[in-house]
């Protein structure tokens, strides 16, 4: 469980200020991490649904151009690094398995405060991914739908704007 969670955490925060190249790897580290943390219908459809919304992602973001990160991405980092220090000293008596889990979506949402737009909405695929694997710690159904339908609603964000943006980017250059 250690291994898997420090090698999320480490994957978390080298994807900060990047696109989704990485979402594949991320989505098969976060499955492993949630199935060591829990088992049965709900580790199995956890770690079907983080790969295979990750796939998804990654082929569809693909088509954009990439972006290379810049000296800007120190900060989501270091943001990243002081949130999950508060959260570890705050949050030690609910136990090692929740504060990972919740540090892996403060890092998500740190990504997505910075960057482009393609940066920001792979931050916000990233924090959705951390909310699947905290419904598979805390063995809540309710929030893995809940989480499920935020991958949903970020997907429909995604397929409407991302487009527009990118073209919009296109034009001003």
């Amino acid at each position: 469980m250690i291994v898997g969670f420090g090698v999320l955490l480490l994957l978390a925060l080298a994807g900060l200020g990047r696109d989704g190249r990485g979402l594949p790897l991320y989505g098969l580290v976060c499955a492993f991490a949630g199935a060591t943390v829990c088992g049965g219908l709900l580790a199995l459809l956890t770690s079907v649904t983080l790969v295979g919304l990750n796939i998804g992602a990654w082929i569809w973001l693909r088509r954009f151009a990439p972006h290379a990160p810049d000296r800007g991405a120190v900060l989501p980092v270091v943001g990243a690094l002081l949130l999950l220090l508060a959260l570890g000293l705050s949050g030690a008596s609910l136990g090692l398995a929740p504060v990972l889990g919740a540090g892996v979506v403060l890092i998500g949402l740190c990504g997505a405060a910075f960057g482009p737009s393609l940066v920001q909405f792979t931050g916000l695929l990233v924090a959705a991914d951390g909310l699947i694997v905290m419904a598979c710690i805390l063995q809540s159904w309710p929030l893995f739908a809940a989480a499920v339908a935020l991958w949903g609603v970020l997907g429909a964000l995604g397929v409407t704007l991302l487009p527009r943006l990118a073209w919009r980017r296109v034009e001003e250059n």
